[in-house]
C-alpha cells in the first residue's frame, strides 16, 4: 500500500514539473508581425518574452501618423502601418491593420470579431460625448476587414441562401450582431455559425 503511495506521489510531482516546464515553453510574448503568415507560426519581429523583457508599441492614432513606434531595448523604430499584419501584446490582445487603420481583435471563431470605439456627440472639447463601439469582422485573419452588418455578413457567405435565410430568422438588425454569449464566450454570430458548421 505503502509502495503505491509513495508511487503516487512521484507521478504527482512529475506531472507539475512538466506543467512548470510547459508554461515556460510558451511563455508569453509580445511583437509585431509583418504578415497573416509570420503570425501564424509565430515569426515575430522585435519580439519580447513578457516574463523578462519590456518594450512599447503605440499606435500614433491621435496623431493620424501612418506608422506605429516600437521602442525595442531602448530604441524607437517607426514601421508603416500598411506594411505589416498587425502585433501582438503582453495582454494577449491582438491588433491589426488594413490599410492606416488598426483593429483589435475581441473574438477568434468562425468569424474574426474586431471592436472600435469613437466618441459622438456632445461639445467640440468632447464635453458630453458618448463612446460608441463599431463592430468589424474577417473571415479568417487574412480576410478583408469590414465593418459587422448583416448585409456585409450575407456578402460574406454570398453563395450560401439557406444561411441568409437562418441569419435572418436569428438576428433582427445590426446591432443584434455585437452581441456577447458569456455562456460560450463568443459573439452570439460567432457561436452560431459554428452551430451551422460555418468554419
Amino acid at each position: 500500500m505503502k509502495t503505491l503511495q509513495n508511487l503516487a506521489r512521484k507521478v504527482t510531482v512529475l506531472a507539475g514539473i512538466a506543467l512548470i516546464g510547459t508554461g515556460s515553453l510558451f511563455a508569453q510574448k509580445s511583437g509585431v508581425f509583418k504578415t497573416y503568415a509570420d503570425f501564424e507560426s509565430g515569426k515575430m519581429e522585435y519580439g519580447i518574452n513578457c516574463a523578462t523583457e519590456s518594450h512599447k508599441i503605440r499606435l500614433n492614432d491621435f496623431l493620424g501618423k501612418d506608422f506605429i513606434t516600437v521602442v525595442h531595448e531602448g530604441q524607437p523604430y517607426k514601421l508603416k502601418k500598411s506594411e505589416i499584419w498587425g502585433y501582438l501584446l503582453c495582454d494577449e490582445k491582438i491588433v491589426r491593420f488594413q490599410d492606416n487603420d488598426h483593429f483589435p481583435l475581441d473574438d477568434k471563431g468562425s468569424l474574426w470579431i474586431y471592436t472600435k470605439q469613437s466618441y459622438r456627440g456632445g461639445s467640440p472639447k468632447g464635453v458630453g460625448a458618448k463612446t460608441v463601439t463599431t463592430y468589424y469582422f474577417s473571415k479568417g485573419g487574412d480576410g478583408v476587414i469590414t465593418e459587422l452588418t448583416l448585409n456585409n455578413l450575407k456578402l460574406a457567405f454570398s453563395d450560401n441562401h439557406m444561411l441568409h435565410d437562418a441569419i435572418d430568422a436569428q438576428f433582427k438588425n445590426d446591432a443584434s450582431l455585437g452581441k456577447y454569449d458569456k455562456f460560450h464566450k463568443h459573439y452570439a454570430i460567432n457561436h452560431f455559425l459554428e452551430d451551422q458548421g460555418i468554419k
